[in-house]
């Protein structure tokens, strides 16, 4: 994926310091240290109290060699870093909080998640062990039974977290346990905390959505999970913009609980909105081309990453028949139109700098349609009322 494709850094991104945990609540969650062995995590991970789905877990971030050195650390003995999980109250199973990619790394080791690529994988890249390069585990175990037992004997410095209240707890957790390495989506652990028939659903049409495989482009889907982010942005806009309150992170956690809670109620309306998300993005590279999509404007040029907060106002607008058909055939008109709305400064302000408040979304997406309207676009027409927005023409 490039670099400039919806970066770390876009201030319209989820920010999981959204999260609203209290510090009572933070320090009323319980949180206790175990030691388990490699054996027992296995086990755990095969009656299913620690969940790793094959379907979430195919989104994988390490390679081979990764997973490999990971292997051989244990085997040498070496220290690893802690894994973190939070026990669910109502069924005793656990929610992986930290640590997902180790814990996939040694389960598929011993081939203990079935339907992930990397099940039984075999060991590449060793440099302490080489004598195991192009070992599996069952070779391990039959050809260097020492080394098996080494590993199933390794003992993992396990913390889990009980008497957690609310998700919040979790997802302030959650970020600064990965505050000092790569910024994780917060999607991720969405998809753990919050499952369903939609979660499934959107997980797996990320993974073969023509628009969505064209923003990240890549042989694999996006292992921290933007796509599905994206696409569940796009969705929450689509049908519940009017309750958005300047919250993405618990905006888009009642989008998915309200789907997975009415699936069958919803399932129709998805597809149909899903619809218009792939016509859309056509819609928008037909007037913008791929290489300047969803990216912002001013008289010196384009910019070099995309923006999420210009995809909003893009995308919800499109949501309507006249302005799709304005796109598709007036692409000229609309790209003026477009690049008018950005030399606007409430426009500006609402793409760069405060783009998650609520007022923030009505300017750009009004101010975007105002200037499809001076073109001849019958474009939606929408009321910003006591920090709410509503749609007024359809």
């Amino acid at each position: 994926m490039h670099d400039d494709l919806f970066p770390d850094s876009d201030p319209a991104d989820e920010d999981i310091e959204d999260a609203r945990a209290s510090a009572a609540d933070l320090r009323n969650a319980v949180l206790y240290n175990t030691d388990w062995t490699v054996e027992t995590i296995v086990n755990q991970v095969k009656k299913g109290r620690i969940d790793l789905t094959p379907a979430f877990q195919r989104r994988d971030a390490w390679t081979l060699k990764a997973k490999s050195l990971l292997i051989e650390s244990i085997l040498l003995n070496f220290p690893i870093p802690p894994i973190t999980l939070a026990e669910k109250p109502e069924d005793k199973t656990f929610v992986v909080v930290d640590g997902k990619q180790r814990l996939t790394a040694i389960t598929q080791f011993v081939g203990g998640l079935s339907g992930t690529k990397s099940n039984n994988f075999i060991l590449t890249g060793l440099s302490q062990l080489n004598h195991l390069n192009g070992k599996d585990y069952s070779a391990l175990s039959e050809n260097y039974p020492r080394e098996a037992v080494s590993l199933e004997n390794y003992s993992i410095r396990t913390n889990v977290i009980r008497g957690w209240k609310n998700d919040d707890i979790l997802y302030s957790i959650f970020h600064r346990l990965n505050s000092g390495s790569v910024k994780l989506s917060p999607q991720e652990l969405r998809q753990s905390l919050h499952p369903g028939p939609f979660a499934k659903f959107i997980n797996e049409y990320s993974e073969t959505s023509a628009a969505l495989r064209d923003i990240f482009p890549g042989q694999e889907p996006d292992f921290r999970m933007r796509d599905v982010e994206l696409v569940t942005r796009y969705l929450s806009l689509y049908f519940f913009i009017e309750k958005y309150a300047g919250n993405l992170k618990s905006h888009l956690d009642n989008t998915v609980n309200t789907f997975n809670n009415s699936w069958d109620n919803y399932e129709h309306d998805i597809m149909r909105a899903l619809d218009r998300f792939e016509k859309g993005y056509s819609a928008s590279v037909k007037v913008f081309g791929r290489e300047h999509v969803f990216k912002k404007w001013n008289e010196e040029g384009w910019g070099t990453r995309t923006n999420r907060a210009i995809f909003d106002a893009i995308m919800f607008n499109l949501i309507f028949d006249n302005v799709l058909v304005a796109f598709e055939n007036r692409a000229p008109d609309i790209l003026l139109a477009f690049q008018a709305a950005s030399l606007e400064d409430e426009f500006r302000e609402s793409v760069e700098r405060t783009t998650k408040t609520a007022e923030a979304l009505y300017k750009r997406i009004s101010i975007l349609s105002e200037n499809f309207s001076l073109i001849g676009v019958d474009s939606p027409k929408i009321e910003f009322v006591n920090n709410r927005i509503f749609v007024v023409k359809k």
